[in-house]
């Protein structure tokens, strides 16, 4: 039978169609954000999910500190819509970054700049502020994050950030946020006393310091769980630091600094410093060195072998250490750590 022109024609478009090879149609393009520290770049993610891709500029390892802008800084932030730094004089070098990148949307006060402290009260506000006292920082201690209560407001700051620049997409970052605060409160509180109590109540409760207490006098404190509830044989646990950084930590699980081993911020200890610190440690029982691994280790082992305290290396951003590639394995971490040392 002969068949039409039309429909030999047909017929060998549907083959050529058949034959041809699939091509994936290019998905949406994501929102380019650079932020100073890993930690923020985990936050970051979490918050943004499929819709960003993030490049943190300082590595884990790094003395956030003292780090120097880099001409690669400047190419990342080049073409990134939102620039994430922590802010409170820890990354005072990220204002370098975006003066050189020629970036106009994330200079300071743009839609595309995020300060992810903005809103968190901070600890450790000098009272006069000299050269002579070292790396002080003005506005209070800058090492908020290891709080997982100040997370949750610094995770708030890069969900406004994101939908400022994206919002097509700001329902995505609501909804992820909430999803991560609520992951964070269950972390740190358990299930049993978010139901309890709602996480309202009980991060008031946090930041007043007033959490602990107030679940004894109700006769729920068998409620808790979480972090809380690991870390309660650390409760009182004395320990040196390195650095002015774990105030945040050790307040939110109730362990008790009782010196550092820097003689002052910023400025290792002279030899009359060291012997002192170690009449302390030894007058005061401290059992525990907390030596984030970014500073030099020689003075905590020296330390350490005058006294029969334990080094606990304490990393500080996500990153620092194997098997913490989160913020949860961040303080999951540091916890297991202290937990082993305190024995």
């Amino acid at each position: 039978m002969l068949r039409s022109p039309f429909a030999l024609v047909a017929t060998a478009l549907v083959a050529l169609a058949l034959a041809a090879p699939t091509v994936a149609l290019a998905g949406p393009k994501k929102v380019p954000v650079v932020t100073t520290l890993n930690v923020l770049a985990a936050v970051t993610k979490a918050i943004g999910g499929d819709r960003v891709a993030v490049t943190a500029l300082a590595k884990p390892n790094q003395d956030p500190h003292t780090l120097v802008a880099k001409p690669t800084y400047k190419v990342a932030a080049k073409n990134a819509r939102l620039f994430v730094e922590l802010g409170l004089g820890l990354d005072g070098w990220a204002s370098a970054v975006t003066d050189a990148s020629g970036n106009p949307d994330i200079q300071a006060g743009q839609p595309g700049r995020v300060i992810a402290s903005d809103g968190v009260a901070t600890k450790e506000l000098p009272t006069t502020l000299s050269k002579s006292w070292g790396d002080i920082h003005p506005q209070g201690n800058p090492h908020v994050w290891l709080d997982p209560v100040n997370v949750k407001q610094i995770a708030a700051n890069i969900a406004a950030g994101l939908g400022r620049v994206d919002p097509d997409g700001k329902a995505t970052y609501d909804a992820n946020l909430k999803a991560f605060q609520v992951k964070l409160d269950v972390a740190l509180y358990g299930q049993a006393l978010l139901d309890e109590y709602g996480a309202s109540k009980l991060e008031r409760l946090s930041r007043r310091n007033e959490l602990i207490d107030y679940l004894k006098t109700k006769g729920t404190y068998d409620k808790l769980g979480g972090w809380l509830k690991r870390a309660e044989p650390l409760r009182g646990l004395k320990i040196v630091t390195y650095h002015k950084t774990w105030i945040y930590f050790c307040d939110r699980f109730g362990l008790a600094i009782t010196g550092e081993i820097e003689e002052k911020p910023g400025i290792p200890p002279s030899q009359d410093y060291l012997a002192k610190l170690i009449a302390r440690i030894k007058a005061e029982g401290v059992r525990v060195l907390f030596v984030d691994p970014i500073y030099p280790s020689k003075d905590g082992a020296f330390i350490a072998g005058k006294t029969g305290a334990k080094i606990v290396a304490s990393p500080i951003d996500v990153g620092g250490a194997p098997g913490t590639g989160d913020y949860f394995a961040l303080i999951d971490t540091l916890i297991t750590r202290l937990l082993a040392a305190a024995k």
